[in-house]
């Protein structure tokens, strides 16, 4: 009796464990009845009636695709290694588990044909000038096409986007030719900067001298115009003074010389005498000492 007790437990606890089941967050669960589809449950607890129903769970959180590494060739007829992720999310749990059979391959296939097509289209400069657009390309198209598996593509990431290595060597060999005309260019442009701004000094310089030496002849003109002005009062006052001493001396003079005919006219008769004053002969002495 016991023992049948203990075997009733342990089975109840079975049922109870295969009945009752707690779906975690981001998962979704389709319950099929024996061979059908019943229902699709998410997270949280559910109850399944054992061995009559089973479950198939699918992660609908956001999930990466790798989608494998391959060749593609562009329109320029260059080989080119592409390796890339899809970024998806399931949308609709039972029509992407029973509407198209392993929906995670079908992407990588239709990933891979939509970038031998973008790819086709541009040349290998454009890939590498444009992994924008190509992203967006990709996105844009895949997205579309994957609508009706109820698959939402969130993103896509180019990893990586190689040419083969000999094209790899003919690319850096360009890249350093121009590296070298580059840096030519920008010592020619030095160098010619250089000469004109050591030409414009020299004309800046010449500017300055002559502009000095202008100022000099000017200063030395007009010295020279005030040396003269000032010999030229300086001349002008001899004359004045001398004209006045001059003027002086011949009005004393004139004086003198009619006080002597005077005299003259008196001494002519010798009989006569006459009593000369000081001051008169001082005047004649004078006059004639002059003379």
């Amino acid at each position: 009796m016991n023992s049948f007790i203990i075997i009733a437990v342990v089975f109840a606890l079975i049922i109870a464990f295969k009945a009752i089941k707690i779906i975690p967050q981001g998962y979704a669960w389709l319950i099929s009845n024996l061979w059908s589809y019943s229902k699709t449950v998410w997270s949280g607890p559910t109850f399944l009636v054992p061995f009559f129903q089973s479950i198939i769970i699918v992660d609908i959180k956001e999930q990466v695709i790798n989608v494998p590494e391959q060749q593609v060739i562009t329109k320029d007829n260059v080989w080119v290694t592409v390796d890339w992720v899809v970024y998806v999310q399931i949308q609709d749990a039972y029509k992407a588990e029973f509407e198209v059979q392993n929906v995670f391959m079908a992407v990588i296939n239709l990933a891979q044909t939509t970038l031998r097509s973008v790819l086709g289209t541009m040349t290998l400069d454009d890939t590498f000038s444009n992994r924008e657009v190509i992203n967006a390309q990709l996105l844009m198209t895949l997205d579309r096409e994957t609508v009706k598996w109820w698959i939402k593509v969130m993103r896509v990431e180019i990893k990586k986007l190689e040419p083969p290595k000999s094209v790899q060597d003919q690319m850096n060999m360009i890249k350093n030719a121009q590296s070298d005309k580059t840096a030519r260019i920008t010592e020619s442009e030095g160098y010619k900067i250089a000469l004109i701004t050591k030409s414009e000094a020299d004309k800046a310089q010449k500017i300055l001298e002559a502009e000095w030496q202008k100022q000099s002849k000017i200063l030395e003109a007009e010295w020279i115009a005030q040396a003269k002005i000032a010999i030229a009062e300086a001349e002008a006052k001899r004359l004045e003074l001398e004209s006045m001493a001059a003027q002086k001396f011949f009005t004393g003079n004139a004086v003198t010389k009619e006080q002597l005919k005077v005299i003259e006219n008196s001494l002519s008769g010798w009989n006569t005498k006459y009593i000369l004053d000081n001051d008169i002969l001082t005047s004649i002495w004078k006059s004639f000492w002059i003379k």
